[in-house]
């Protein structure tokens, strides 16, 4: 286990995290580097509300890009660190009463951290084929607690006092390293192909990974009180075949771009039929210099992984856990800077 978490952090360290939209041909050779920041805020505060006014609420998050793109001669390697990051808070006051030390607490609304790195060496001076490894990495920043039945969702702090600890940094961690082949037709498109491919899940924290949720192995029953299991491994490892997509493309005179890049893994031991994805899209407008809208949407499919299964009819739109897609979509303010 000890091994494996070394192997996480040494590539993490060696990863320069960029942004797809950059044109091939415009790299220079060396480093090329720059970051995009996007913003979304909302707050509403009543005083003496009327009847049916609604209630106070405040909402904050955005996302963060960082790249790095290396050219010299023959040799292409490009890097990508993103966060995306929402946080809500609806009411005010306590929970409920007879809970007076129990504030109405930040919900989490997305915490979304990614790390993705390939390097690739052209077969001939004028060919579109390289040679290429590529490396990606899935985790979130802050920890998350479950709420409770009287007051459900996913929470910045511990509201139960019971120590619900359902996620955090690493926990879990998902890390995907391949070898293969990468054709480039254009500076728009790129598509990379491995038959031997690597998925590892780490979740170090034995009391989150007791919760087999993340993907982890686990054996026997849950406990009915708890809901956890008595055995269970912090680490799950995968062989299988890669594919990854990654598209860009501007119109509108070059105000407006769109970018797509999709991870598709196969698991040749188990169920290699069931397809994990992860494919995310951007769609932004310029507004001024540096200054665009954009609107991003995720999807997300892991065989693995139980999400929860969203139910309007249930408390907080959750009906327990399961396989399913998990569709995120985000509108943000975005100003772009590169250097």
């Amino acid at each position: 286990m000890l091994k494996h978490i070394f192997l996480c952090c040494l590539v993490l360290l060696l990863v320069t995290p960029n942004l797809i939209a950059q044109d091939e041909e415009e790299l220079p050779a060396g480093w090329t580097s720059g970051a995009g920041l996007g913003l979304d805020f909302a707050q509403l505060l009543q005083i003496n509300p009327r009847q049916g006014a609604g209630q106070n609420r405040i909402g904050f998050g955005g996302a963060v890009n960082y790249f790095a793109k290396y050219r010299r001669d023959r040799l292409a390697w490009d890097n990508l660190a993103t966060w995306q990051f929402g946080i809500q808070r609806l009411g005010s006051g306590i929970i409920a009463q007879g809970n007076e030390e129990r504030r109405v607490p930040f919900q989490k609304a997305i915490d979304d951290l990614r790390f993705n790195s390939k390097v690739g060496y052209q077969t001939s001076q004028n060919s579109n084929f390289f040679y290429a490894a590529d490396m990606s990495f899935l985790t979130q920043l802050t920890p998350t607690y479950q709420g409770s039945d009287e007051y459900p969702g996913n929470f910045l702090s511990d509201i139960t006092g019971q120590g619900n600890l359902l996620s955090k940094f690493f926990n879990p961690g998902t890390l995907n390293l391949s070898v293969g082949m990468d054709w480039k037709p254009n500076d728009k498109f790129s598509l990379y192909y491995s038959p031997v491919g690597a998925k590892f899940i780490f979740v170090p924290d034995d009391f989150i990974a007791s919760l087999g949720v993340h993907g982890n192995p686990v054996e026997g029953d849950r406990d009915p009180d708890t809901g956890r299991f008595t055995t269970f491994d912090n680490a799950f490892s995968a062989l299988g075949q890669t594919l990854r997509a990654n598209y860009a493309t501007k119109f509108l005179a070059e105000r407006g771009t769109f970018t797509s890049s999709m991870l598709l893994f196969s698991n040749y031991l188990e169920n290699p039929q069931n397809i994990d994805v992860d494919w995310t899209n951007e769609l932004a407008l310029t507004i001024v210099a540096g200054l665009q809208a954009a609107v991003t949407v995720n999807v997300f499919y892991d065989d693995d992984v139980l999400v929860q299964i969203t139910d309007w009819d249930e408390p907080n739109g959750v009906s327990g856990l399961g396989k399913r897609v998990s569709i995120t979509q985000q509108f943000l303010l975005k100003y772009n800077v590169t250097f």
